[in-house]
């Protein structure tokens, strides 16, 4: 036995092959089906709050019950993210990536045929069920296949999609629901469900789940597919932290708890402003400000173009400077342009003001995406991120409550004030608990 040892801890794994490989057709598939279930999640997400004018005035509804409709999906996506992290760590990534995609689209095209709000908060809750599942189990996907020196820009593209589903969101709304009424806008929803089948087709499964499962001889023909020696994969063994077992209990214990405490946090008190702004932001223009529909839309539109612009600046310097200036630059600035928006009365300066808002906004966004995914083992990689992504769910879930109980009773800038004191928390948390894992492989901060 000891003439063998030194052999076998001289033979690759897999995690040790993914680091030598440069990014080959397959990653870039991988990227493009990732980035397009973030901008479909995102147009499905927030395409409620460009209909909630339009439905506001055809029931009747008051801001509260405006922010109940909101909130359906959300309730539902907090379900979805405890239910879908272990259905990814045990059926696999490529399964949880195709279902939670077709799963929304179904379910968002029946909601155009809600009759009253019963209905439609029960079809919302439900394409929750499968909205709040998808970008963690995207997330934990793009993560298993990419080298550390290429992970950050990998994982970070997707979320530059994010925006780009509430910009056509907002665009498809400012075409579809003047002509057609908001029905149209949930039948366009139905769109992603072509992804789901390219998923299947198209994709292979990560190698790093399937090395952690055992399955080696499959996560080696991945590995090859890759771009990797085929003589090289032949002699693969399982990682040391792949062979070990890992339960969900580890998420409870050092050092990941330090750092589920962490993630948790941080996505419960960036997301309660981001989501509450975004489903609240149309209603404000036409219900506050009197604004007209048309004009709403064009409004947000720009809005969601800036949303563009500070995923793209997260994507260019998170490589160069690290995932924590993320949350320092995007959140600490967010928070003042928040408290500066909630003054303004203007049209224009609105419009200005809710630019700086979404720009910021979306730079701190993308550290909440790309920080789950790096801190966990593969094992429990998938239930970490969707439980991560339960505590950003619950947070959009009550925060459009909140904002509709401070609509409902006047007290505008309370809504402004929430947002600041609720990123300038994680910020805190960040500064405080954050481990910086830029240009570090998985194995090197315990996470393979």
């Amino acid at each position: 036995m000891s003439t063998t040892s030194p052999d076998v801890k001289s033979l690759p794994t897999v995690s040790t092959i993914i680091e030598k490989l440069p990014p080959m057709r397959t990653h870039y598939m991988l990227a493009i089906a990732a980035s397009l279930g973030y901008m479909f999640d995102a147009f499905d997400t927030y395409m409620v709050s460009f209909a909630l004018p339009s439905i506001t005035k055809e029931w009747h509804l008051t801001p509260v019950f405006n922010g109940v409709l909101a909130s359906a999906g959300m309730w539902g996506g907090f379900i979805a993210a405890l239910v879908w992290g272990p259905l990814n760590d045990k059926f696999g990534r490529k399964f949880s990536f195709a279902g939670t995609v077709l799963g929304f689209s179904l379910v968002s095209g029946i909601t155009a045929f809600a009759h009253n709000t019963t209905q439609f908060i029960a079809f919302r809750f439900i394409a929750g069920l499968f909205l709040g599942g998808m970008v963690p189990v995207v997330t934990s996907l793009v993560a298993e296949f990419i080298a550390a020196k290429h992970r950050g820009r990998f994982i970070s593209v997707a979320p530059i999609f994010w925006p780009f589903g509430t910009f056509a969101a907002a665009i498809a709304a400012y075409f579809l629901i003047p002509r057609f009424g908001w029905r149209a806008l949930f039948l366009a929803g139905v769109i992603p469900a072509f992804l789901a089948f390219f998923v299947i087709k198209k994709l292979p499964e990560s190698p790093r789940w399937l090395g952690g499962k055992g399955r080696l001889k499959e996560a080696a023909a991945v590995l090859v597919r890759l771009g990797a020696n085929p003589s090289e994969v032949a002699e693969i063994v399982p990682d040391k932290l792949a062979e070990a077992k890992v339960s969900v209990r580890t998420l409870l214990h050092p050092p990941y708890r330090k750092r589920f405490i962490l993630t948790t946090s941080v996505l419960f008190f960036g997301y309660f402003g981001i989501r509450g702004f975004n489903l609240w932001l149309p209603s404000i223009l036409a219900v506050e400000f009197k604004l007209s529909l048309a004009k709403t839309f064009a409004y947000t539109i720009m809005v969601g173009a800036c949303a563009v612009l500070g995923k793209i600046t997260a994507f260019s310097t998170i490589d160069k400077f690290g995932r924590r200036q993320l949350f320092y630059v995007g959140f600490g600035l967010c928070g003042l342009a928040s408290l500066v928006f909630g003054l303004l009365r203007e049209p224009l300066a609105l419009a200005l003001g809710a630019c700086a808002i979404s720009y910021t906004m979306e730079i701190g966004s993308a550290g909440c995406v790309v920080l789950p995914s790096e801190l966990f083992p593969s094992q429990v990689r998938g239930t970490a991120a969707s439980w991560t992504a339960a505590s950003g769910n619950l947070a959009s879930a009550v925060s459009p409550l909140v904002f509709g109980f401070f609509m409902a009773r006047h007290l505008y800038y309370g809504i402004f004030i929430t947002m600041a004191v609720f990123f300038w928390v994680a910020v805190i948390m960040v500064l405080t608990m954050g481990v910086e894992t830029k240009g570090k492989a998985l194995h090197d901060v315990g996470a393979s």
